[in-house]
């Protein structure tokens, strides 16, 4: 006597989820996804983790950026790096008056500081290394007719397929051409990336007169940006209204050249500015880097496409001065990653759900508005009058601790 075969139960394989780009938005979905073990594969064409220096500090929310590394079993994590007591924004302008100061009080949560390079070690380090590949430069993005997505890359021999590729790959993204022809726009506004490395040992000085946290002074249409970072450094941007090829057209400018560029920068920007000011970019170190600041055009929706969909700032880059590009494009991978959990076998339904609510909704061009209406606010002739206002109600959202411009002297505020 025989025994009766089962019915066969056909296999399902796993979908296969490729990222493009390690940054925020993209290893925020990794991690996401591993944590909740939905395989994927992140590429970055970085050849190391170590190969590029990560920038200064971010804020993380408790809406968007904490809540999507806590949802990735990470929030012991991000507590040891974490800094509550770097949350002081002091405003200024070229004579190094203070026109506005939030001090946080020693119990202040709501939206601490992390290091860049300490956000993404530790998205990094939460992910088996199997599952992210260096030195994946993708030179070519090729939809197939069946659904899927080709990914071709400049140094690797054989390209890969996939059933869903997640464009986080920035400003300049490879993905988005494959939607939408919309590209982003200059900001106006050119930013010169610097650091002083050990400030408080070396200049104790400066040290004590930028205080804690971010200052940030303004006058005339320039600006300079000083941020506390975790590993001791002092992030110094340099801010200058210029046309957009104006650091890497003057075949004289040698931005290597770090005693040459400061004095050019003070003698063209800041010359009647306080010499505390001045001494901050006169001390910087050599690393200088001139980046031109862009933003996407409002109003960006593109028809949905099976294979692609995008995140973060290859979604809707934006400038820094809302303090919201990082933590929606967070958002973003979490909004994705909830779409993948629930729909693990029909990634197309996943996808089309999340782009309805965070492409078709333009749920990001209300930050964009007013990161672009703050910018020209701050690099405007008469800066930084009408930018404090704008700063000090929308800090207002920010802080729970008491209305700013409520609790200032208005009157004394804009008779300076």
């Amino acid at each position: 006597m025989g025994f009766l075969r089962p019915p066969s139960i056909p296999h399902i394989m796993p979908k296969n989820i490729a990222i493009v780009g390690a940054g925020p938005s993209g290893l925020t979905l990794a991690a996401l996804l591993q944590h909740h073990s939905i395989p994927f594969t992140i590429y970055e064409r970085e050849k190391s983790t170590s190969s590029r220096f990560q920038g200064g500090s971010l804020d993380l929310h408790p809406d968007s950026g904490q809540r999507a590394l806590f949802e990735a079993g990470l929030q012991q994590q991000f507590n040891k790096y974490a800094r509550y007591f770097d949350q002081d924004y002091r405003f200024g302008d070229k004579h190094a008056v203070t026109w506005l100061n939030h001090q946080a009080t020693p119990e202040a949560d709501g939206r601490p500081e992390i290091d860049r390079a300490m956000l993404r070690k530790i998205l990094i380090e939460s992910l088996d290394p199997m599952h992210i590949k260096w030195d994946h430069c993708v030179s070519a993005v090729v939809p197939m007719d069946d659904g899927r997505v080709k990914i071709v890359f400049d140094s690797q021999p054989e390209p890969v397929v996939t059933d869903l590729l997640v464009g986080a790959d920035g400003t300049w993204s490879r993905v988005r051409p494959l939607l939408t022809t919309w590209k982003p726009e200059y900001t106006g506004l050119t930013v010169i990336d610097c650091r002083i490395s050990d400030l408080n040992k070396r200049f104790p000085e400066i040290g004590q007169f930028v205080g804690r946290g971010t200052y940030f002074c303004l006058s005339e249409g320039s600006g300079i940006f000083m941020q506390r970072n975790g590993d001791g450094s002092l992030r110094v941007y340099p801010c200058l209204r210029v046309e957009e090829t104006w650091a890497t057209s003057d075949p004289s400018f040698d931005w290597n050249d770090q005693k040459k560029m400061t004095e050019l920068l003070i003698n063209s920007f800041f010359s009647t500015w306080d010499p505390r000011l001045q001494d901050v970019i006169r001390n910087v170190d050599s690393s200088m880097t001139p980046r031109a600041q862009y933003r996407m055009p409002l109003g960006l929706r593109y028809d949905h496409r099976p294979g692609l969909t995008l995140i973060g700032d290859s979604l809707h880059v934006m400038s820094w001065f809302a303090g919201e590009g990082a933590n929606l494009a967070m958002l973003d991978a979490l909004d994705l990653f909830h779409e993948l959990r629930a729909h693990p076998e029909d990634l197309d339904f996943a996808v089309r759900n999340y782009e309805s609510t965070v492409v078709a909704s333009g749920r990001a061009d209300v930050t964009n508005e007013m990161s672009q209406d703050l910018l020209v606010k701050a690099m405007s002739d008469d800066s930084p009058r009408a930018y404090i206002e704008g700063m000090a109600k929308a800090m207002d959202d920010w802080f729970a601790d008491g209305k700013l411009l409520d609790g200032m002297d208005r009157e004394a505020l804009f008779a300076k």
